[in-house]
């Protein structure tokens, strides 16, 4: 399904980040994984080439721009190409204080971390992606339960990904580079195994890193090539409000 593609991940940590890059290096992608830690990253790249795949591990800080130029630089240099880049940078999503107590500097530093790093990601790959006539980009946002039970500064930056996310598939659609979003309900479990499975076939449980993994697979892959400007959200539900409520699973 990925066979060949060249991917770049910035901001991999232990749960969804790791889950894709192990499912696209499964599927045969080289993958350049990017964090501010080699934790997560490092091991990941052993798996993938222990598994017959190739790939990166880069250690850097996926929101500074200069990192960026320098990743996007490493993987044409290394592959000869870009064909996708996933922006999964998040965090910050614990609801500790009120709009009147947070602090102005973790406001900003949660803006930075989720939209900043979605920016200068795109803008780095861009040129590459520009010059072969084709590419894709995936962000990350948050489901709807997501966003309102998080803090002020986690919701206010999810929903600049998806504003950036379709303001980018508008200007880009002439370049034949797509650009979605996954918009995930809770995933809490980090990645607890080292090869990526089916889902479970199940609603009525916690969301997984497995469940977003294979989505953006789907979103990185020629399967994909007439979609654009979309946002899938994977929660098992809860935004229409089905089933239990999430804190009670």
């Amino acid at each position: 399904m990925l066979k060949d593609k060249v991917i770049v991940i910035a901001g991999v940590g232990k749960g969804m980040g790791r889950a894709m890059s192990l499912l696209y290096g499964q599927q045969g992608a080289k993958v350049v994984m990017v964090a501010r830690k080699p934790d997560f990253i490092e091991p990941s790249l052993e798996q993938i080439k222990a598994a017959g795949g190739d790939g990166l591990a880069i250690v850097g800080n996926a929101a500074d721009k200069q990192t960026m130029i320098d990743v996007a630089a490493q993987a044409v240099g290394a592959f000869g190409r870009i064909d996708g880049l996933c922006c999964v940078a998040g965090g910050f999503y614990k609801r500790m204080k009120g709009p009147d107590e947070i602090e102005d500097d973790f406001f900003e530093m949660v803006l930075r971390n989720h939209i900043s790093s979605v920016f200068h990601g795109v803008r780095a790959v861009l040129p590459t992606m520009k010059q072969q006539g084709s590419g894709a980009i995936l962000t990350i946002a948050a489901g709807y339960k997501t966003l309102r039970d998080g803090n002020i500064a986690y919701g206010t930056a999810k929903s600049g990904v998806v504003g950036l996310t379709k303001n980018l598939a508008r200007e880009l659609w002439p370049e034949n580079i797509r650009v979605n979003c996954i918009s995930p309900g809770i995933v809490r479990l980090p990645l607890e195994n080292d090869t990526i499975d089916m889902p479970q076939q199940q609603l009525d449980r916690a969301g997984q890193p497995e469940d977003i993994a294979h989505a953006a697979a789907y979103f990185m892959s020629d399967a994909s090539a007439w979609v654009t400007g979309q946002v899938l959200v994977i929660d098992g539900g809860d935004e229409v409000y089905a089933g239990k409520p999430h804190d009670q699973r």
